[in-house]
């Protein structure tokens, strides 16, 4: 076959049958953190707040480290750089942030958090908070705790894979 032809496949009609993992932790997670945004920016709008849960996170950035650069940003909050300065101009349009210049890097400005994106971001911190409450509801405080070491414990393995290293092991091979 001559490389200038292109290649037809056909279309697959009928479901694949995929192995499923014998955890599906990604799955769980991806359904909790999917049900809780949805929810969250549900309550928000009924405060009258219409901004995303990326927004939220953005204003949370912002209130932690002040006077971060949009790529500083992008990075906290785990978007791309085109998203965040969407959303960057989203908060300054409605006042929730300010950009001043850089003196360091003319390129690269610095944003700011205003008093009224405090108090919009302290009503998303409350609506977290009880969005959270009641996600762990079902479970003892002692089973809370211990989901979040254990989900903490997932993170630090990925971030070791991130940076080429072997994740830590204490599975059995049972």
């Amino acid at each position: 076959m001559s490389p200038s032809r292109t290649v037809q496949s056909r279309a697959i009609r009928e479901p694949v049958q995929l192995p499923e993992p014998e955890h599906d932790v990604a799955r769980a997670l991806r359904d909790v953190m999917h049900a809780f945004r949805t929810i969250m920016e549900g309550e928000m709008r009924s405060r009258g707040a219409s901004l995303s849960f990326a927004h939220a996170m953005l204003l949370k950035a912002l209130a932690r480290e002040p006077g971060l650069s949009g790529a500083q940003a992008a990075r906290r909050t785990q978007v791309t750089a085109q998203t965040m300065n969407v959303l960057l101009r989203n908060l300054e349009s409605v006042g929730y942030a300010v950009r001043e210049p850089n003196p360091e890097n003319k390129r690269a400005d610095r944003w700011f958090l205003t008093q009224d994106g405090l108090r919009h971001m302290e009503l998303g911190h409350s609506v977290a908070d009880a969005l959270a409450a009641k996600m762990l509801l079902p479970l003892s405080d002692r089973d809370a705790d211990r989901l979040q070491q254990l989900l903490q414990k997932c993170a630090t393995a990925l971030h070791a894979v991130q940076d080429g290293k072997a994740p830590a092991t204490t599975r059995s091979a049972a």
